[in-house]
């Protein structure tokens, strides 16, 4: 069983306090929902769980490592952020081949496209897409994540009730492989996680 644990953590953006002691700890098979409004802290905390941040005080743990000092923890995550990585002046299947050197693996545009059905959108430029077509398509890069962790910041934002569910169902599939997942959102998703925190309070 692994364990992600977060002990006293305090955060600065600048010279403003946003994250003080906090406290939680998930473990394997687990999703944490992380609650709260705009500027509350959000996107730090995940940016600190991935060691983008790193003047934090407190401690962050994984698997009984404080993950400051272990030189192998970035490719136990994978970070999929708000904005969506993908190149605006690019072709969908250009940008989907750019994934092959990223990933170092033979990828099928079209298998990608096809979950969420947007085979349709494989020569259109991404800057012509929506932002729920270029956020299913950045959700995407979890087929090839090979971490044990998962860090989703706001991943349903843009997504209708359809695509919501096939991304809700792939989280449940990485938490039934012993996955952990900490997903955030400023809005009341309606769906059903094993843990959550709210920063706001």
């Amino acid at each position: 069983m692994k364990e992600l644990r977060i002990e006293d953590l305090n955060c600065y953006r600048g010279s403003h306090l946003v994250l003080k002691r906090l406290n939680f700890s998930i473990n394997s098979g687990e999703t944490l929902l992380v609650r709260g409004d705009n500027g509350s802290g959000k996107t730090t905390l995940l940016r600190a769980l991935s060691n983008y941040i790193r003047s934090y005080e407190g401690n962050i743990y994984f698997d009984e490592l404080k993950t400051k000092e272990d030189h192998k923890y970035k490719n136990k995550f994978t970070f999929i952020g708000q904005k969506n990585s993908l190149k605006d002046n690019l072709s969908v299947k250009k940008n989907l081949k750019l994934w092959e050197f990223l990933y170092n693996r033979k990828i099928s545009p079209i298998e990608i496209l096809s979950e969420f059905n947007l085979s349709q959108l494989i020569d259109d430029d991404v800057s012509s897409l929506s932002d729920g077509q270029r956020k299913c398509i950045s959700i995407q890069k979890l087929r090839f994540s090979e971490s044990m962790l998962w860090f989703l910041d706001e991943p349903f934002v843009f997504l209708d009730e359809k695509n919501s569910k096939i991304l809700m169902k792939k989280i449940e599939n990485f938490n039934k492989k012993n996955g952990i997942v900490i997903v955030t959102t400023n809005i009341d998703l309606g769906l059903k996680f094993q843990k959550e925190i709210n920063l706001n309070v």
